[in-house]
């Protein structure tokens, strides 16, 4: 009987003496393995239920290496409890604590594997690396936790984690997370991850799921478009230093969830509409932060957030927060907080600001607050300043400003009516509130912003004495009692500092929701540049809607590559082209054109000014373009937004070589029909370039 057992349901062959492979039949895996318990490697084929995996539980402890690529893991429900209590055991499962504590070193798991059980293999601290078959939907609390896995790649399939299933994974490094969801404490004390991929399948982030994940500096999200929600305490206590967001936004941060970082600036796109308690607090390096939301003014000195790597934003921002909740910077020290706070904020919590930015000296409140908190700013002892947009003076909890020196801070409101108002009110009283201007120095044309409007309008009376709707108090730039082109200059460099402190996306967003849009634009001829060179790149200009006297935009230059020079050249060698490095995008720059004498940029198209650019031994002419970016034309009386343009960088490979010290005096474009034009054609164009020695070169683009 004994033989016709094994005929019938087991066939094993014994390797060597430490390695079996097992043709198994569910439940038979103990006749089969009979006295070779002290096996380190073995194969499995065939079927397995949740009695063979107890029998490698209870018995296989020397096991380093199992196979079961070839297994089908089929359903046990005779009403007996195995493992625990449970009595009831799932196919295509692995049961909890299957393997828990085992030396295994190698798994492979069946093809068809859907579930993972509850600390299936925790303390597997000899196991490096597991496959997860695509198959697998449902991996149970702890499953891999305080294992020796140093990666991990979670698959799609994946819709449900339990807790901790990496939790103490101390030689985890990396971890691409394909999941539907990234459960509570996943990654929990894995203080050598470093690199961690979030896919465009993920749509939570749960609680804890990388606390104290100490060696995890950046963490890009940008591709996960699905992510919804990042729960409470998700990256408390971790070595996060920068992350990215993805553009379409989240709804939800969780309480203290990015408490106790290493981050300097954080970025929240439109859509947002919880952020929770202490969600940023505690962090020591955290210098700017955006909400989402429309601005408070328009920022005239362009004072405010420095944030790089930002997700693009609408034209025209959602109004979503709305409160700002207990403890949500405590402990910012460095924070600077001056534009932090947008419209339709209504409610700051207590202590949402303790002891924020030493050294900030302007706070402004938007003119929906109606609340402040317990100690909400206490602490804010650099705050010199603090401006209130609320026509209502904004109740306020207990000892708001507790430690701040509030007579020595003036208060700005609406208006002196208004003024008085927060004169008689309890806590407001205590500022110093002075009577107040109703102007903005720049703002010559008094439409509440200071921008390139502002310097035409003031060039135009410098030339002229006429402007009826010239502040002469706001166009005294130098304060020295005198109108004139000392101020035409001062304003220039006020409009440029202004642009230059605002990341790009932020102007963008700003100018596209003031300035009306025009098809006309300028046009980056050919550019070709190597390694080492220095060279001239033409920008010509097409204006069929307007005529325009001025113009300002910022280029963006490929890493390696600096700007030089910007003269006007042909149309506008009437105009001087002011420059100012960009600070706080790297390799930008930002432009103004102007004319003293007020000249037009003469007829419809063709050449207005030329670029000198020079590329060190480190740039890479790989996906290199030169772009031109938030670009204002301007008329005498208004501004117009022109389309964004770009032109690829090549090495002139197969044109004529050109001197560096040549200049271009005409660019032609022909089409495939034998069409010329001084402008692109869509498709392929034949670009003739020629030079004042007379010298022509050819080469192809594509539109």
């Amino acid at each position: 009987m004994r033989k016709l057992f094994f005929m019938l349901f087991v066939a094993a062959t014994l390797l060597t003496g430490s390695a079996l492979t097992i043709n198994n039949t569910a439940g038979g895996l103990a006749v089969a393995v009979n006295d070779n318990t002290a096996v380190t490697s073995l194969v499995v084929r065939g079927t397995m239920d949740a009695r063979d995996f107890l029998f490698i539980t209870d018995k296989m402890n020397e096991i380093t290496s199992l196979d079961l690529s070839q297994v089908t893991i089929v359903p046990y429900n005779e009403g007996r409890a195995l493992y625990g209590t449970v009595t009831n055991y799932q196919g295509n499962a692995i049961p909890r604590t299957a393997f828990f504590g085992k030396k295994l070193s190698t798994v492979t798991l069946p093809a068809n594997l859907e579930t993972i059980g509850f600390a299936a293999f925790a303390g597997c601290d000899q196991l490096r690396g597991i496959t997860l078959p695509a198959t697998v939907s449902m991996i149970d609390d702890y499953a891999f936790a305080g294992s020796g896995l140093t990666s991990v790649v979670l698959p799609q399939t994946v819709v449900y984690m339990g807790k901790g299933v990496f939790a103490r994974c101390e030689q985890m490094t990396t971890a691409t997370v394909g999941s539907f969801v990234l459960g509570d404490f996943a990654f929990l004390g894995d203080t050598n991850l470093s690199n961690v991929v979030i896919g465009a399948g993920v749509n939570y982030i749960l609680k804890g799921a990388f606390n104290g994940c100490t060696a995890l500096k950046t963490i890009n999200l940008e591709q996960a478009t699905n992510l919804s929600r990042i729960d409470e305490e998700a990256f408390i206590n971790s070595g996060l230093e920068n992350i990215t967001l993805p553009a379409g936004g989240i709804g939800t941060i969780g309480d203290w969830a990015f408490a106790q970082t290493q981050l300097s600036s954080f970025y929240m796109a439109d859509g947002m509409t919880q952020l929770g308690e202490g969600a940023l607090a505690h962090n020591r390096q955290l210098t700017a932060v955006e909400l989402p939301g429309l601005d408070l003014d328009s920022n005239p000195s362009g004072e405010g957030v420095h944030n790089q790597g930002r997700p693009k934003k609408a034209a025209t921002p959602i109004h979503t927060l709305e409160r700002i909740k207990d403890y949500t910077f405590a402990g910012d020290t460095v924070l600077d907080a001056r534009y932090l706070l947008k419209e339709d904020v209504a409610y700051i919590g207590n202590y949402a600001f303790y002891n924020v930015s030493a050294a900030m000296d302007t706070m402004r409140l938007p003119s929906s607050i109606s609340y402040l908190g317990d100690y909400a700013m206490a602490g804010m002892t650099g705050m010199a300043t603090l401006k209130t947009g609320a026509a209502e003076v904004p109740a306020l909890g207990q000892n708001v400003w507790e430690g701040v020196d509030q007579q020595s801070v003036s208060l700005f409101t609406p208006s002196n009516d208004i003024a008085n108002l927060y004169m008689q009110a309890d806590q407001w009283m205590y500022f110093y509130i002075p009577i107040q201007t109703d102007y903005t120095l720049g703002d010559v044309n008094g439409d509440g912003h200071v921008d390139i409007n502002d310097v035409t309008a003031l060039i135009n009376f410098v030339l002229s004495g006429e402007g009826s709707n010239v502040d002469l108090r706001a166009a005294d730039l130098n304060v020295d009692g005198h109108v004139d082109i000392n101020d035409v200059t001062a304003l220039i460099n006020y409009v440029l500092t202004g642009a230059a402190s605002k990341s790009l996306h932020r102007a963008g967003a700003e100018w596209g929701a003031r300035f009306a849009a025009t098809a006309d634009q300028l046009d980056i001829q050919t550019v070709i540049l190597r390694p080492g060179e220095t060279r001239t790149v033409d920008v010509t200009l097409t204006n069929d809607e307007h005529a325009y006297t001025a113009m300002q935009y910022q280029v963006v230059l490929p890493e390696g590559v600096k700007l030089l020079k910007v003269a006007g050249v042909g149309r506008g060698e009437n105009h001087t082209f002011y420059v100012r490095q960009h600070e706080v995008e790297e390799n930008a720059y930002d432009v103004m054109g102007v004319s003293t004498a007020m000249a037009m940029f003469e007829g419809n198209e063709g050449l207005v000014l030329r670029l000198t650019l020079a590329a060190d031994d480190s740039f890479s002419m790989t996906d290199a373009y030169v772009q031109f970016v938030n670009v204002l034309l301007a008329t005498p009386v208004d501004a117009y937004l022109s389309a964004d343009v770009l032109a690829k960088v090549n090495d002139g490979s197969g044109v004529e070589e050109v001197a560096s010290s040549k200049h271009v005096t005409g660019v032609r474009y022909i089409n495939v029909a034998g069409q010329e034009s001084e402008t692109p054609f869509d498709g392929v164009n034949i670009v003739v370039t020629t030079y004042d020695d007379g010298s022509v070169t050819t080469t192809k683009v594509v539109k």
